[in-house]
């Protein structure tokens, strides 16, 4: 390879002597002959000058033929570059546009779904109010029974109950249900359950809700899934809330009607009207009935309001079915006791003859508390017969309580007693063998089994 460089430059080196030669240029002047000697260099040097002499004649002489030629292909190239760039910039605008359009849907997508959301939770928070007035007598009552129950003997009170409303069934033993972490749903089989934390995961979903909005400023394309995944999630908590809301309050009807079926002399819608608790029956969420849409609609949102509307008009009769209850003598009299003596036919403790009992004998040390199982007004306290003191409350409806045997009377004839008010202290006054209260139940004139009131109670009472 480097042989044939060599080569080729002195062949090269070759022709350039062969052209310049040195040269002599003879000047004739005057008879005179000169002459100048011209080196090779110098020849070289001036074929450069010569040869960048004819380009640059070449060139102007091309540029001043072709002037107009050159200046439009210019402007052509210009007006194309300009056409491009335009084009770009228009480009540019739609894509714009396109994403504001699709951010201005996403918007009324969100706002849509949020509203939404807002009016459900609104109507989950009237639910949650309405339940909590329907459930308080019980609660205010439930509270009064706490403070006088003391530790150790509690009568006939028992830690594990049968189903209350499988009681003419066989006996199962009432369990637990196993909180569930995504609903939340979990809380005593018995009347005193209820939907645990409801409120609480209520204001979770307002708090998520609000966060959305909060990071609705961070908007894009992923931020857009994320809070429509998040959305998505709320309204499915907010589904299983209710869903768990409407299956507990079912039961519990269910449950208050068996109770107060237990004790045996009412049904429950024949007490309901007696006492006039449809009056209580009203509140909750408001929806339009005229609004055809409110419930008519099949969408997701109709669907969401016809069943807040079946649990409010559930609320409203389990509020009836409680408040009912309330005015039934179902709590027990003492905070602790022994049953000595049942209702109904035995064998009589003083002529050792068969007799009926009208009440149910429950012992208890001298001076025990002895309360009052229901409100009501006075309308005995004195000694009376065999009963020797004797306390009657009149709680309306049909309905009275007597106390006997008392050592101490603590109210008077006419007097308005409240639940759990302390009516006398247990004693042996009349016909009695030792301390202790007999307690008689008398509805419509007529005594009834205490015992099954009792055993009512501890399905509202016991937690």
């Amino acid at each position: 390879m480097l042989d044939r460089v060599l080569d080729a430059l002195d062949r090269l080196g070759g022709v350039l002597r062969h052209l310049y030669t040195e040269r002599q240029l003879y000047l004739r002047s005057h008879g005179q002959v000169q002459f100048v000697s011209l080196s090779p260099l110098a020849q070289l040097g001036m074929s450069i000058v010569a040869f960048v002499f004819l380009g640059w004649v070449a060139f102007t002489s091309v540029n001043v033929v072709f002037k107009e030629q050159i200046i439009a292909s210019k402007d052509r190239r210009f007006v194309k570059m300009q056409s491009a760039y335009e084009e770009r910039i228009a480009q540019m605008q739609s894509s714009y546009d396109d994403l504001n359009g699709q951010l201005v849907i996403a918007q009324e997508r969100f706002l849509a779904t949020t509203r939404a959301l807002e009016a459900k939770h609104q109507q989950i928070t009237d639910i949650l109010s309405q339940r909590e007035a329907a459930n308080r007598p019980l609660d205010e009552m439930r509270t009064k029974v706490a403070k006088t129950l003391r530790s150790g003997n509690q009568g006939r009170r028992n830690n594990i109950l049968m189903a209350v409303t499988e009681m003419n069934g066989a006996p199962r033993v009432s369990r637990k249900v196993t909180p569930d972490p995504a609903s939340g749903v979990g809380g005593p089989t018995g009347v005193g359950g209820s939907l645990l934390g409801s409120s609480a995961r209520a204001q979770d979903i307002a708090l998520d809700l609000d966060q959305s909005f909060d990071d609705f400023a961070l908007i894009g394309d992923p931020e857009t899934d994320r809070l429509h995944g998040r959305l998505l999630n709320l309204t499915m908590k907010q589904q299983v809330m209710i869903n768990a809301m409407e299956e507990t309050t079912d039961r519990r009807i269910r449950e208050m009607e068996s109770v107060i079926g237990m004790t045996g002399v009412t049904t429950a819608a024949e007490f309901i009207e007696r006492i006039g608790a449809d009056e209580l029956t009203q509140g909750g969420p408001y929806l339009d009935l005229n609004d055809a849409g409110a419930l008519a609609d099949g969408n997701d949102e109709a669907e969401f309001s016809r069943q807040v509307y079946r649990i409010s008009r559930n609320l409203g009769q389990l509020a009836s079915l409680q408040h009912s209850i309330a005015k039934l003598p179902t709590a027990e009299p003492l905070p602790g006791y022994r049953v000595t003596s049942g209702y109904g036919p035995r064998v009589d403790p003083f002529n050792r003859r068969m007799a009926f009992h009208s009440g149910l004998d429950m012992a208890a040390a001298y001076n025990t508390p002895v309360y009052a199982t229901a409100a009501g007004v006075v309308s005995y306290a004195a000694r009376k017969g065999p009963y020797g003191r004797l306390v009657e409350i009149d709680h309306g409806n049909g309905i009275k309580t007597r106390f006997g045997h008392l050592n101490s009377i603590k109210v008077k004839t006419g007097q308005k007693v409240d639940f759990r008010d302390v009516v006398g202290k247990v004693g042996s006054s009349g016909r009695s063998s030792g301390p202790h209260l007999h307690y008689e139940i008398w509805f419509d004139g007529k005594t009834r089994n205490p015992i099954k009131f009792i055993e009512a109670g501890q399905y509202v009472f016991t937690q």
